[in-house]
């Protein structure tokens, strides 16, 4: 490119062709003035918005455009305004040239861009998907309850069907010895009626009565009891026996109850608790899960091991309580984990065990508390339960 491409002595200033009259020349002067003006602000805006809109598409595209187009066009139609009075056309070409090669440039890149942008949705688009998620998404609410309300069925189908297959049992007993002993006690009144009773006969019938009793009374006895813990599964809400109460003194009379039964089974129990933690409730529905805790650690956990040992820390952390629950026994299978608080679910039914015990923990901590309990345990390394809920059981802010 030679020098004399930038040399201006041997040109006139574009103002000659106006022949300097002032309306024309002051119209070119400001309307080239403010586009360039114009142009400067649209590529300032342009380069903000890149800066802003992280999750913009082709941000160099943008940056093309508006950075390098609109701000040669403006540079070009600045320079304009300035060879009015001083002949650079040198410099006017060269921001000519730069504006076409930018201009070009984006001409081409814009085809293959221009499908991608064509793809993003409109408004109108938009707002019809977010309808039309919101309508699946009320779908899969509605859904959702009538699955809840389907699991609350089948969970009440187990309960009834538990029940009924847990009482009958006791009962069919007491039933089938009660008509035995009418049977005998028919069969003696009618030899007493023809004065035909031996002592043998006599002896035979108090010998087959007690039998017929103690059964009687047992089955009864073990029906009240599932009586009883079926009520507890419905958890009393009633406020009679509320009260604040300090939790460690309270925690102790409960292990003093059960100390016997600690020691029969040779288990070591020990209480970490502060001495000014209090709770707001009812102490009979700590009493039972501690206690449902206890057992069912006797019962499972300490078949098959030597090394019997329940760990209680209760903490307070916030405004809740904390009971960390630890026993050393042989760690609970994961498939057992997964039922462990269903209603009537035993690893041991053939012994007697109800499977209700760990259902009224849950309920208990759930319901009357207010609080969330979780269980995790390795098979072989014990089993944890921690137990959580607020200090004031009426607060159900957990």
């Amino acid at each position: 490119m030679s020098a004399s491409f930038f040399a201006n002595n041997d040109f006139m200033p574009h103002g000659m062709c106006y022949l300097w009259q002032p309306d024309i020349l002051w119209t070119s002067v400001i309307s080239d003035v403010l586009i360039a003006m114009a142009y400067f602000s649209i590529t300032a805006a342009v380069v903000i918005f890149v800066k802003k809109r992280k999750d913009l598409p082709y941000p160099w595209f943008f940056l093309l455009v508006g950075s390098v187009v609109f701000l040669t066009c403006g540079t070009s139609h600045l320079v304009s305004a300035i060879v009015i009075w001083e002949p650079i056309y040198g410099i006017s070409a060269i921001v000519k040239a730069i504006t076409a090669l930018a201009s070009v440039a984006t001409g081409i890149v814009i085809w293959f861009v221009l499908p991608f942008f064509l793809s993003l949705p409109s408004p109108a688009m938009l707002e019809k998907k977010n309808l039309a998620l919101q309508d699946s998404l009320n779908k899969l609410n509605l859904a959702k309850l009538s699955l809840i309300e389907a699991e609350k069925m089948a969970s009440l189908g187990g309960l009834v069907a538990g029940v009924a297959h847990e009482i009958n049992t006791p009962l069919g007993i007491s039933i089938t010895a009660i008509s035995h002993l009418m049977e005998t006690t028919d069969e003696l009144a009618k030899h007493f009626t023809i004065n035909q009773i031996s002592r043998k006969e006599f002896s035979r019938y108090i010998e087959e009565a007690k039998i017929s009793t103690n059964l009687i009374n047992v089955n009864l006895q073990r029906s009240a009891d599932l009586v009883n813990n079926f009520k507890l599964v419905a958890v009393d809400q009633s406020n009679e026996n509320l009260r604040l109460y300090q939790v460690k003194k309270y925690t102790n009379k409960i292990l003093s109850s059960l100390q016997s039964v600690l020691k029969k089974k040779q288990c070591t129990l020990s209480l970490k608790c502060a001495d000014d933690i209090t709770l707001w409730g009812d102490p009979g529905v700590l009493t039972q899960i501690i206690t449902n805790l206890v057992m069912n650690s006797i019962t499972h956990a300490f078949e098959n091991t030597n090394e019997r040992n329940i760990n209680i820390e209760i903490t307070k952390k916030e405004q809740f309580l904390l009971l960390n629950y630890n026993d050393s026994g042989s760690g609970i299978k994961e498939e057992v984990q997964e039922k462990i608080f269903e209603p009537f679910f035993t690893t041991r039914r053939a012994k007697g065990n109800s499977g209700l015990g760990m259902h009224i923990v849950f309920n208990l901590v759930t319901q009357s508390l207010k609080g969330t309990i979780d269980c995790v345990s390795d098979l072989g390394n014990g089993a944890q339960f921690i137990l959580k809920f607020p200090f004031d059981t009426r607060d159900s802010s957990t």
